[in-house]
């Protein structure tokens, strides 16, 4: 409301920019822990949006966060901390992120929640060692340090107060947090009945105060009040400790001119609990009294309740006045009072640990759960994996068995075809030796010499055409058997078709010509013999059935193949005529003089050598065979 009255105009009358944000942040500091700093800090956090002004926005909620902490709203706190988290986290501002982490756990701690605040710190340390720096690091072991110290478990708070302090040596902006950890370390070493150590913490606690005011000569000296307090009154306990009376008093005369200063009475009641045992020991028994009772009003104010240790110490003083019944009856309320804030953090802190006994048992369920779901899913990736290999094989299984009963199917048909094939050639031998037979008696018989020559030549002839179907029939069962060999070399065409030309000129007659196309120079890889052979088989067959006209031969490229080609004019070749040239259990049906097995040869040669041979197609003058071979045998 003052806001609204006093400083609404003035800040209205800024343009929502940077000036008027930075307008807004003074006006914070200058309102630091007051109602009216939450009025600026709404105002500047809705105001700085976008980009350029997220330092605006995470100041607002840093100290928003900040003003709920020091008022002990822990409600609010948490309501605030869990959107500016998410913002800290997704602009990367992690000085923000974890100091922010570090104010909320520590209200955990201060609620009770105990184990509560001991998980966060731990998951908040983790997060800490992944991303953030050694400061970073250092506020998550405070928070685990402080957790442990307010439940009781001093050993583990000196363990994680010191390994702060060994973060943030060298620091030089890092007195207030070395101070804490000082703080733990004192506080825990004397609840672990450790008074040297104690007394060690506190003049390390002094000297950063010294420190901090030689860095800041502007701040002002009461600037730490609360902790030159706490430093005086540890130096006062040291003193009665040592029996050091005067000491004592001095110790705490100067805590007394920091009284004032300190505006969250934060370790108000902790001096008065001194002078009441400086008091104490001089015999002054009535000051101890009202001391005490000070000290516990500034106790109520921070701890609603009743405190076992007032009762003990009210006991004390009545035990040193004589007053032996007084000191029973407050030191018998001190062990109720005592049990029943046990039995009521035990009760607590047992509800807390079943609940993450829960959770934990919940989160093993969970990792086993994901476990039998990962193992599941590969059982079932493995299973599928298994199937779909099983038809594949199934199938392989079928195809081979199905290419089985082809090769078997082929291996019957070409055993039958190998049978009528033989049985042909031996009654095609038969019928040529008994003709062979009656011609060498007929020239035995015969007186004439006219008559003996003619059946001698005919005889050489008839030898020289079995001599030449042998062969024939050899390279179509090397063929066959895959048993033909080759001799692979670099060829020049136009060379072999010449020498082939050359030597087919002794087929040509007058009525049939040959004539070699002319060729281009190349080279090719094959055999040239077995090309040869070819090129005299295709020509001689073309010879044979020729009775007119013209056959001429040659090739081309194209591409990395090379097309050899014979054009025969006046010759038509039917579809029997065809069938008859690459069919040799066809001619093998015949007699001796009519097998021409030329073609056959032709065609298993070509295909061994990784060429293709068409059959004879019918050109406008005649007709053309052709036949096609890789320019590099492979």
């Amino acid at each position: 409301m003052i806001w609204c009255q006093e400083r609404g105009n003035a800040v209205n009358s800024f343009p929502p920019d940077s000036i008027r944000l930075q307008y807004l942040k003074d006006c914070c500091e200058r309102a630091d822990d007051t109602p009216e700093e939450l009025l600026y800090l709404d105002s500047l956090l809705n105001e700085s949006e976008g980009p350029e002004n997220r330092n605006f926005k995470a100041y607002a909620y840093r100290n928003q966060i900040r003003h709920y902490y020091n008022a002990v709203d822990w409600e609010q706190a948490e309501k605030v901390s869990v959107p500016a988290i998410s913002f800290f986290r997704r602009e990367q501002m992690l000085d923000y992120l974890f100091e922010t982490q570090a104010m909320i756990i520590t209200l955990y701690t201060d609620r009770g929640e105990f184990e509560l605040a001991l998980q966060k710190g731990r998951e908040m340390y983790k997060e800490a060692k992944a991303i953030g720096s050694a400061g970073d690091i250092a506020e998550a072991c405070y928070v685990i340090a402080y957790a442990c110290y307010i439940s009781g478990r001093c050993n583990d708070a000196l363990e994680w107060a010191e390994r702060g302090v060994r973060l943030l040596d060298g620091m030089k902006d890092k007195h207030m947090n070395r101070m804490e950890f000082y703080f733990i370390l004192a506080e825990s070493s004397r609840q672990l009945n450790r008074e040297e150590r104690v007394i060690v913490y506190v003049d390390s606690v002094r000297r950063e105060l010294i420190d901090f005011h030689l860095l800041n000569p502007d701040k002002p000296k009461d600037y730490f009040s609360y902790y030159w307090i706490w430093v005086y009154c540890n130096e006062a306990d040291y003193e009665l400790y040592c029996n050091h009376p005067a000491e004592a008093c001095s110790c705490l005369k100067k805590a007394d001119k920091y009284k004032q200063s300190d505006i969250y009475d934060t370790y108000k009641d902790g001096l008065y609990f001194t002078w009441s045992d400086y008091y104490l020991a001089v015999g002054d028994y009535d000051q101890a009294t009202a001391c005490l009772d000070t000290a516990a009003y500034y106790l109520q104010l921070r701890h609603p309740g009743e405190n076992p240790d007032v009762y003990r110490r009210r006991a004390v003083i009545a035990a040193k006045k004589g007053d032996y019944k007084q000191a029973t009856e407050e030191l018998r309320h001190c062990v109720q009072i005592a049990d029943s804030l046990s039995c009521a953090r035990f009760d607590c802190q047992s509800h807390q640990l079943r609940s993450f006994f829960h959770i934990n048992q919940l989160e093993t369920e969970r990792k086993k759960q994901s476990l039998v779901i990962h193992f599941q899913l590969i059982l079932a990736f493995s299973l599928a994996l298994a199937l779909l290999l099983l038809c594949y094989l199934c199938y392989r299984f079928y195809r081979i068995k199905c290419l089985l009963a082809v090769a078997v199917e082929e291996a019957v048909e070409a055993d039958e075809n190998t049978s009528v094939f033989l049985s042909n050639m031996t009654r095609v031998v038969n019928d040529f030796l008994q003709e062979t037979s009656a011609f060498s008696e007929s020239l035995i018989r015969e007186t004439e010499m006219e008559k003996r020559q003619e059946y001698a030549v005919s005889l050489c002839s008839r030898n020289e055409l079995a001599q030449r179907v042998i062969f024939d029939i050899l390279d179509v069962s090397k063929i066959e058997s895959d048993r033909m060999q080759f001799h692979y070399e670099d060829v020049n065409l136009a060379r072999l078709v010449r020498e082939v030309y050359m030597k087919m000129q002794s087929f040509a007659t007058e009525e049939v010509h040959l004539r070699l196309l002319p060729v281009k120079e190349m080279r090719m890889t094959t055999d040239p013999i077995r090309l040869a052979q070819v090129l005299e088989n295709i020509l001689h067959c073309a010879f044979l059935h020729a009775k007119s006209g013209e056959v001429s031969f040659g090739y081309q490229a194209e591409g990395e193949e090379v097309v050899f080609f014979v054009s025969c004019k006046g010759i038509v070749f039917s579809e029997e005529a065809c069938q008859f040239m690459f069919d040799r259990l066809a001619q093998t049906a015949s007699k001796l003089e009519n097998i021409q097995l030329g073609m056959v040869i032709s065609r298993g040669l070509i295909m061994k050598m990784g060429g293709r041979m068409s059959m004879p197609v019918r050109t406008e003058s005649g007709c053309r065979i052709e036949f096609v071979m890789p320019l590099k045998h492979i």
